[in-house]
């Protein structure tokens, strides 16, 4: 661990793998004053596509280093496995600038971010950096409220609670995991409330498929830990209810491995995560298994996205035809998403609605969406349907959705198919869609536009409507 007060580095503990694709080293920046450089351990990361050619994954080794800070840092890393031609710091609306001497980059952090250093425009020779604030007051040892994970492997005298790879917590408890520390356990909060799970540490490759379970609970926090290597959903709620998760990061490479999944919960507060996901990471349902009951009330914002495979965005698909649901009253702003990448038809969109189980989604906002490219995929995917796969009727509608200030970059993209926008019928509609300052490379799509007086203002997207869509609009707020 480092001597100097203004940053925290930890080691790697024996049994995870130190990446060998980067070198990396940071040091605080103190009115212009620089520190000792300090070295940062890089963990290897696996993270994945899919293999089109055969029924598996192929995964890539990316490297992923964590550290505390108070005040600006500057990072070196240093690349070992080929020239460095571009190095770009995403998400890109942060802004910050590299320097590139020979195959060293240099960057500087004012603040914690988690951010991806992409090397000649190859997301999978990636460099993650995770930065947490340092935390004088972080627990040190259990107490009667605090489960206490220190650094190293399953450091803890809670460890020997674990049944079968699960850790059941009880209400009024939190697991504290710290920086360092690494958890190889499935976090469980099941009729539990007052509980949660914080720290800079990691819940690692553990053997119960996700990393954190919360299921028929109530208030509940997660906060600043980092899932790494789930085989499962990294985190799903069940019937919970005010549910606040901050500063949450997860990686993955397995099938389902999806990052944020939320089934029949509400009042769900989720903020400042980063997710890099082999599904999608982020997926809003109704009934599956054994959970009833609709889905409303949740905001998500702050977030970065990177879902390898499948959708960024997913809300709709799972319901109960016997028992209809609702999906409502979800907010998702200040968002950027990294790359969309998915090679099926069915599965495509950046932002994803698909009703269907007979549930009905209505009074939805999205806002702040900032795409940074898809390399194959559409840009929003808005349906009634049914899918023979995953259900068993077609939803109720989608109704009352609004878009607003929701950007594409067309330069870094590659196959962007059209959005689309289909409703199933004449009962079970797509209505009152309202696109407000959409833009498609730099340039404002809206109803006003200049254009052939034939085309439709969806063409310039591009996007089809179907016949069962009603009052699809495109407004400006901009001045040109």
């Amino acid at each position: 661990m480092s001597k100097n007060p203004r940053i925290k580095t930890y080691g790697a503990p024996e049994g995870v793998t130190i990446s060998t694709n980067f070198t990396v080293q940071a040091r605080s920046i103190d009115q212009n004053l620089s520190h000792k450089w300090e070295s940062v351990s890089a963990y290897a990361v696996d993270v994945a596509d899919v293999n089109t050619t055969r029924n598996e994954f192929d995964k890539y080794p990316i490297s992923l280093a964590s550290i505390d800070i108070d005040g600006a840092v500057e990072i070196k890393a240093q690349f070992a496995v080929g020239k460095v031609n571009t190095a770009v710091i995403r998400p890109i609306s942060l802004g910050i600038k590299t320097s590139i001497d020979d195959n060293t980059i240099t960057f500087v952090l004012d603040r914690p971010l988690d951010v991806m250093l992409e090397i000649n425009d190859d997301k999978w020779q990636a460099l993650h950096i995770l930065t947490n604030k340092i935390n004088s007051d972080a627990p040190t040892a259990d107490s009667d409220k605090i489960w206490y994970f220190g650094p190293g492997i399953n450091n803890g005298a809670a460890y020997s609670k674990v049944t079968d790879g699960n850790l059941l917590v009880p209400s009024d408890t939190t697991v504290y995991i710290a920086g360092g520390a690494f958890l190889t356990a499935k976090l469980k909060f099941v009729n539990v409330s007052n509980s949660g799970v914080r720290g800079h540490g990691f819940i690692y490759k553990g053997p119960n498929g996700g990393a954190i379970l919360i299921e028929r609970s109530s208030n509940i926090l997660v906060e600043n830990v980092t899932s790494l290597g789930a085989t499962g959903f990294s985190l799903t709620t069940g019937e919970a209810k005010d549910v606040h998760i901050t500063g949450y990061r997860s990686f993955s490479s397995h099938g389902n491995g999806d990052g944020l999944d939320f089934f029949c919960s509400t009042d769900i507060l989720v903020e400042n995560c980063f997710l890099r996901n082999s599904d999608d990471t982020i997926a809003i349902y109704g009934h599956r298994w054994d959970y009833s009951g609709d889905t409303n009330n949740i905001t998500i914002r702050n977030c970065t996205l990177l879902p390898d495979i499948a959708h960024p965005i997913q809300i709709g698909t799972h319901g109960n035809p016997d028992k209809p649901e609702t999906l409502s009253n979800i907010s998702i702003s200040n968002i950027d998403i990294l790359d969309h990448h998915e090679n099926q038809m069915w599965y495509q969109g950046c932002i994803s609605i698909n009703a269907a189980d007979e549930n009905l989604i209505e009074n939805i906002i999205f806002e702040d969406i900032r795409v940074e490219k898809i390399s194959k995929g559409q840009l929003v995917n808005l349906r009634v349907m049914q899918n023979a796969m995953w259900t068993t009727a077609p939803g109720r509608g989608v109704r009352n959705v609004t878009f607003r200030n929701v950007s594409l970059d067309t330069q870094n993209s590659k196959i962007v198919n059209p959005s689309q926008i289909l409703g199933f019928d004449a009962t079970r509609k797509v209505e009152n869609i309202t696109f407000e300052n959409l833009k498609i490379g730099g340039k404002v799509i809206h109803d006003g536009m200049q254009k052939p007086r034939w085309y439709m203002v969806s063409d310039f997207v591009p996007m089809f409507v179907n016949e069962h869509a009603t009052n699809v609009r495109f407004i400006s707020t901009i001045s040109e």
